[in-house]
């Protein structure tokens, strides 16, 4: 059902050329990414996320897993800041990402609505929780001044533009050209990628997409890919390599692809698996410790506290194992020893993180990786395992070993016996009774007669079920 709520992760890209000029509107017809990015000099891509209250753990996945350079924060003139808006805003300057904020739709907005909204978006952003300078963005020098200092995550540019009149759509346009890198990459250290997605398509086989972080990747490269529900890691080759839908010969650190591998099931990738490479020696943990500092708590945390882990592409429940503090409230910072609950993943201490389970939401760091743990589940499984192989055959042991030495029972055995001894032949005493209780008639007398005149045969030693299978037959 289309309800015009974005609900998954989508992509774009705005491509402009050396003067400066978008090239994604020819004259006629339209571009593909592939003519986009043969005729641009610079190429921004969008990531679009949700922004309704029930896919907010798609926006956290987005925000974390594609490491984006820069927030770009959407308002409506009419509706304004909204309880989602500061949830986003909050997620943004969580994870240390520079906004700006596009207000849209001024051209239906009537002029004292519009104004008030952004005071109030003004007041949010001078707030003690953000403490940003908003700088309204109406010239071009505004826009040279915004982009040049926008890095250094204080500033806040607010556009306001109508995408019906297209007013100052030309100044928003110039600032996203004019914008760089916010991250620094290495590309000589050792390559690792980071899984997002997976898809199955017809006559390629099985493709992920993600984010390069390290190193560069080239076509037919030898990765390990993990970790699989054990902790394992599988070597794969790279069997082709496609960014902005385009075929390429390699990535580096810092850009987005989708690599096609050779001989691996898709039901064997799920999201939060990496492609390392084989130098690193690469190992899964099942515990890890971070520095958190909780934003939001209804209550107190303790331990063994379970909620939602967001870092990088992972995202799993993780409970808390322990704390350098008994409990934590709105506000404090600890070390906390975490443990995910369903399946180990690989991480690298420094890694920032998301801890959040409904209205509870802390951010942090990742201290210390430990590679060398189990979960409890497992030793648990373990141990009751090892208790019904052996436990079973001792209880056996055991009741012969009574039988044996007990002379009750060996008694209690023998009057078991003699009561089926008796119900044997009470049964056939019962059987000739109803053999003299025949119909009228000659033959019918005379045969129940000769019947009942010789004396009857033992059947103290014939099975029930046989003498019940004669007795039926005579009746019938």
């Amino acid at each position: 059902m289309e309800s015009g709520r974005t609900s998954s992760v989508g992509n774009d890209i705005l491509g402009f050329d050396e003067t400066g000029n978008v090239v994604n509107k020819p004259e006629h017809g339209s571009l593909d990414w592939v003519k986009i990015c043969e005729k641009s000099s610079k190429v921004i891509t969008f990531i679009d996320l949700a922004g309704h209250e029930r896919y907010l753990k798609t926006t956290v996945f987005g925000m974390t897993g594609h490491a984006p350079d820069f927030g770009m924060l959407m308002v409506g003139a009419n509706a304004g800041i909204i309880g989602m808006t500061k949830e986003h805003l909050g997620l943004a300057l969580a994870l240390s990402v520079p906004v700006f904020v596009v207000v849209t739709k001024i051209d239906m907005c009537p002029a004292n609505i519009l104004q008030d909204n952004l005071k109030m978006l003004v007041r949010i952003l001078k707030s003690p929780g953000c403490r940003k300078v908003p700088v309204m963005v109406k010239t071009q020098d505004d826009v040279v001044l915004s982009a040049t200092n926008f890095v250094s995550e204080r500033l806040c540019p607010i556009f306001q533009v109508s995408n019906v009149t297209g007013e100052n759509l030309g100044l928003l346009k110039t600032f996203l050209n004019l914008l760089t890198t916010r991250m620094e990459y290495h590309e000589n250290e050792p390559a690792e990628f980071q899984i997002d997605d997976t898809y199955s398509v017809p006559g390629v086989g099985t493709v992920v997409s993600g984010t390069t972080l390290k190193g560069v990747i080239r076509l037919n490269d030898t990765l390990m890919l993990g970790p699989d529900p054990l902790g394992h890691f599988q070597q794969i080759a790279v069997k082709s390599i496609h960014r902005k839908r385009m075929a390429v010969k390699e990535v580096r650190a810092g850009q987005t692809a989708s690599f096609a591998l050779k001989k691996i099931k898709r039901s064997q990738i799920r999201k939060g698996m990496v492609m390392v490479s084989p130098t690193l020696n690469p190992q899964a943990c099942w515990e890890f410790e971070g520095e958190i500092l909780v934003l939001h708590h209804p209550t107190t945390i303790s331990s063994r506290y379970q909620a939602m882990v967001h870092c990088g592409s992972i995202r799993q429940t993780a409970s808390i194992v322990s704390m350098s503090k008994e409990c934590l409230r709105t506000g404090d910072k600890a070390l906390i020893h975490f443990r995910f609950i369903k399946h180990p993943e690989y991480m690298t201490a420094g890694q920032r993180m998301v801890f959040r389970e409904g209205r509870t939401k802390a951010v942090g760091n990742i201290v210390r990786v430990i590679t060398h743990s189990t979960p409890i589940h497992q030793n648990n499984r373990a141990k009751q395992n090892k208790q019904q192989r052996y436990g079973s055959g001792q209880s056996q042991r055991n009741q012969t070993v009574k039988n044996e030495n007990n002379p009750d029972n060996l008694q209690n055995i023998s009057e078991v016996g003699d009561s089926a001894t008796e119900k044997t032949e009470n049964l056939t005493q019962k059987q000739g009774a109803k053999r003299g209780r025949g119909r009228r008639g000659g033959k019918r007398k005379s045969s129940s007669q000769s019947t009942m005149g010789n004396p009857l045969p033992d059947v103290t030693n014939i099975p029930p079920f046989t003498v019940s299978n004669r007795s039926t037959s005579k009746v019938q």
